[in-house]
């Protein structure tokens, strides 16, 4: 059918005047039926399909080209799908690996790709038919020998080799990838088996890359274009294959630094979107759909995740011949297939229908073709101008980024300096607090080793009095022995006995000296023992004080101002505690008129029911030799109280 058009531009004030043809075609699929007995033939229409329709807006007279290829993938995929195949399954996802993929072919097609694959191997040069062949769909008895020759790796024998080694070390991804196995193709008889020949194939090449790419080991996702590739070659030619997709094809760039990569090819896809399905692209962002939330596991798994067996092989081998672009045209032509739905959705319905609906609607083996034929036909030519737009919009943004992050170092800086400032003031301030609290302990240090001293100086001195009154009590002890008057006076045992014997002796005037001096050097002696014991008491405790000063000093060196503080006040207790006393005793002059200048300080720790009566005196060295020489301030309180 062919009929004349005028095209109105759309700055255009006048019509052309030049006749331009547009040719649109028209298929009209008839049913013939004989009835009667005559043998009548008839005609019953059973669909029309065009190959192009003309989206017109009234509102805009300009010529849509792209509506003119677009359109019809639209109406004849959903005029292809059953729809009771398409509710069949509910709200349930297609499993993966579903679909069966006939071998069968026609002659003409065998004959031509003979053709092809023959002049392909004479002249090792891609024929030009290849490409119109690769884009109507490889047949199925062919595809794992035109994969391999289209991935370039049918006589690599080096990766064959090496594969053979790779299986043979252990990786650390063992347990992901046996977790991801029983996920794989489960609704594929030749992987549904746990244990069987697919899944052991399935885990050896998956293991075999992630040991062979030590930068991207194995990741999810994989496992579904390894399932693929075994399903049409054995598994040395599968490793292949999977390793010239992931280096030569770019998917191994998707998984690399933090998928990047894949962050450029959504925003590229984002931008396709809003130049060719403007709507669709205003209704996903209005209802906060992004792209990576349904584009990035088609990107990532070639389609081979969600969608029916056929639809996936087709998809494969357009992408050997054309690359990374395929990625682009198959979303774009899926996204045209699904506008009209999608539309009409909110944001959980959107995302349901990219899960659900949207695999189903290529089930059939001619949706799958028709959809691949709207693919190829889409350009994607500013795929460069977009990779640009991206790239400058990531440095802005880590421009952006640095400059944050400067300002907050800055800030962080100016905080830390203040900090600084103000740890060192502090610490100054307890550095000269520990110089005064050190300089007082150093002095009261001082102080308390000069009365060490001086107590010291004490002791040798009362000790060397002892010494000097037991030399001169053993010598009148001599002299009395040796006085015939004397020598005949019984030792008393108490003060009345002596008494009694005194006066019945009747004892000269020289005797009564002698008694009196020896009741003076006994009494002194006393006191000097007494002095020597309080001495040596005083000294203890001075130097126990001295220790715990010295331990409290060296931790207030190595500690903060609590530790000062518990030492100053240890030091102040420590210096206020007693108030020490001089004694003076001086020497005797061995004479019995004279009397020591502490006698009276004496007479005031005597006993009260000690008789005051010079006799008293002759038990005084059986007194003193009773008298416990301590250290400790117990005995000292025990000799006061004796004495």
């Amino acid at each position: 059918m062919e009929t004349p058009v005028r095209v109105f531009g759309q700055y255009e004030r006048f019509w052309y005047f030049q006749k331009r043809s547009l040719i649109q075609q028209f298929f009209l699929n008839l049913k013939e039926t004989v009835m009667g007995e005559l043998g009548d033939v008839f005609y019953e229409v059973v669909n029309m399909e065009t190959s192009g329709e003309l989206d017109r807006n009234r509102l805009n007279l300009t010529l849509n080209l792209s509506s003119l290829i677009q359109s019809p993938s639209i109406t004849s995929v959903d005029s292809i799908t059953p729809k009771e195949e398409y509710h069949s399954d509910g709200d349930e996802p297609l499993l993966s690996g579903t679909g069966l993929v006939s071998k069968d072919c026609s002659k003409d097609v065998l004959e031509n790709w003979a053709d092809v694959l023959s002049r392909w191997k004479s002249t090792q040069q891609k024929p030009k038919q290849l490409l119109g062949l690769v884009r109507l769909g490889i047949p199925e008895a062919l595809r794992g020998e035109v994969w391999q020759r289209l991935a370039g790796t049918e006589e690599n024998m080096q990766v064959m080799d090496t594969y053979r080694i790779l299986i043979t070390k252990d990786s650390g991804c063992e347990n992901v990838i046996q977790r991801d196995i029983a996920r794989t193709f489960p609704a594929h008889d030749f992987f549904k088996e746990a244990g069987g020949l697919g899944q052991d194939s399935l885990y050896r090449v998956s293991k075999a890359y992630a040991v062979y790419d030590t930068e991207v080991g194995y990741c999810q996702g994989l496992s579904f274009l390894a399932a693929t590739l075994l399903l049409h070659m054995p598994e040395e030619q599968a490793f292949c294959v999977l390793v010239k997709l992931m280096y030569d094809y770019g998917l191994r760039d998707l998984y690399k630094d933090g998928f990047d990569n894949l962050y450029l090819r959504l925003y590229q896809l984002n931008r396709l979107m809003e130049e060719q399905l403007g709507p669709l692209w205003q209704h996903l962002t209005n209802h906060h759909v992004e792209t990576h939330m349904f584009a990035s596991q088609w990107f990532l798994t070639l389609f081979t995740a969600r969608f029916p067996l056929f639809f996936v092989f087709h998809v494969i081998d357009v992408f050997l011949l054309q690359g990374i672009d395929t990625l682009f045209q198959v979303s774009l032509a899926l996204l045209m297939m699904c506008k009209k739905d999608l539309l009409q959705l909110d944001f959980e319905g959107i995302l349901k229908y990219f899960r659900v609906s949207l695999p189903k609607k290529c089930r059939t083996e001619e949706a799958a073709r028709q959809l691949m034929k709207t693919a190829c036909s889409i350009k994607v030519k500013k795929l460069k101008k977009y990779e640009e737009d991206f790239c400058a919009l990531k440095a802005e943004d880590d421009s952006a980024n640095e400059a944050t992050e400067v300002e907050q170092l800055r800030l962080t800086i100016i905080r830390l300096e203040e900090e600084r400032r103000l740890i060192f003031d502090e610490n100054m301030q307890l550095k000269e607090m520990l110089k005064r609290e050190v300089s007082k302990a150093e002095s009261s240090d001082k102080k308390n080793t000069n009365i060490i001293n001086e107590y010291k100086l004490i002791r040798q001195r009362l000790e060397g009095q002892l010494l000097g009154s037991r030399s001169e009590l053993e010598a009148l002890k001599a002299q009395i022995s040796s006085c015939e008057k004397c020598s005949n006076i019984p030792a008393a045992t108490d003060s009345t006995q002596l008494q009694g014997d005194q006066s019945q002796n009747l004892p000269t005037s020289d005797v009564a000296a002698l008694i009196e001096q020896i009741r003076v050097l006994e009494l002194e002696l006393a006191q000097t023992k007494l002095a020597q014991v309080e001495a040596e008491c005083r000294n203890q405790d001075l130097t126990h004080q001295i220790r715990a000063t010295e331990v409290e000093l060296n931790a207030a060196k190595n500690s903060w101002s609590p530790w000062l503080t518990k030492t100053l006040s240890s030091i102040k207790e420590a210096a206020n505690k007693k108030d020490f006393t001089h004694f003076s005793y001086p020497h005797s002059n061995n004479t019995s008129s004279s009397t020591p200048s502490f006698i009276s300080h004496i007479n005031t720790l005597r006993r009260e029911s000690a008789p005051v009566k010079h006799d008293v005196y002759a038990n005084c060295d059986i007194r003193r030799d009773s008298v416990p020489v301590t250290k400790d301030s117990q005995s000292c309180n025990n000799l006061k109280s004796h004495n």
